[in-house]
């Protein structure tokens, strides 16, 4: 299953990311067993899902600008999610206005 693979993949690029072992652009790309361009496109890929990545020249390793790390698994158990009572106690939007956001998930809904 393809989604699987890249999901392993990312798991893998955010272990290396963490530990500031990925190298360069090509050492990164070979560990991953990509090209170049490749590797580029997923960092490009997580770069738009809202991971900090940058390339240190001096460490000459990819790394993150914020602490923090990938979540490690895509499926979470209703109890450990804010209920909507619970999110309208954290009172950020109108529960019953928010739609899907291809940057962060979900946003409140425009007018239209």
């Amino acid at each position: 299953m393809a989604i699987f693979k890249y999901f392993l993949r990312l798991q893998y690029i955010d272990f290396l990311i963490r530990r500031k072992a990925t190298g360069d652009i090509k050492t990164f790309a070979d560990k991953n067993r990509l090209s170049k361009s490749g590797l580029s496109s997923v960092l490009k890929d997580m770069k738009e899902m809202g991971f900090p990545i940058k390339y240190d020249k001096n460490k000459q390793s990819y790394l993150y600008t914020k602490e923090g790390q990938m979540a490690q698994q895509l499926f979470v158990e209703s109890k450990d999610i804010l209920s909507r009572n619970d999110l309208r106690h954290v009172g950020l939007y109108d529960i019953n206005n928010l739609c899907f956001s291809e940057t962060s998930v979900i946003e409140p809904c425009e007018k239209k």
